[in-house]
């Protein structure tokens, strides 16, 4: 099965604002969070954001989860960064048209995979961002971007 990482850069995108939230974290520092280029950063936000998952205002200090915690599920998440259909998930080869196998497989299989993607969805459907969330300190000394980021403030307070 293939799910890109767009969607696990969305949830701890998601996360991140709601953990820290009002902290003014930048495209730039989640990416040195993440472990990945900004740009891609900002292409999933874009996407958080045109799905409501996100508000993404001007300046420091303007993005801000779009929908409480508790409302954005896993499967928000997924809708908004990949894909939507088991078609999608579960990428099959081109077909042989002369192979009766290769010709129909898709066929066959497609009702199956719908099953597995609907699965899925449904289990990701009774995840919300906020029980991942849970799952981390809520103290937000325990993240090296927000110290970083309290760091940067002093320094321009004491220039």
């Amino acid at each position: 099965m293939h799910v890109d990482s767009e969607f696990t850069v969305g949830i701890h995108v998601l996360a991140c604002y709601g953990i820290l939230a009002d902290s003014g974290i930048t495209s730039r520092e989640l990416g040195l969070s993440i472990g990945c280029n900004s740009a891609i950063v900002r292409k999933v936000m874009a996407k958080l954001n045109r799905a409501g998952l996100l508000k993404s205002g001007m300046g420091r200090a303007q993005t801000v989860l779009g929908r409480p915690a508790e409302s954005i599920t896993l499967k928000d998440v997924l809708l908004a960064t990949e894909e939507e259909s088991a078609s999608d998930v579960f990428n099959m080869y081109p077909a042989v048209e002369k192979c009766p196998l290769s010709r129909d497989l898709r066929k066959v299989l497609m009702p199956h995979f719908q099953s597995a993607f609907d699965a899925m969805l449904g289990e990701l459907s009774h995840v919300t961002i906020a029980d991942i969330m849970s799952e981390f300190p809520e103290d937000k000394s325990e993240y090296p971007i927000f110290v970083l980021k309290q760091q940067e403030l002093n320094r321009r307070e004491n220039a």
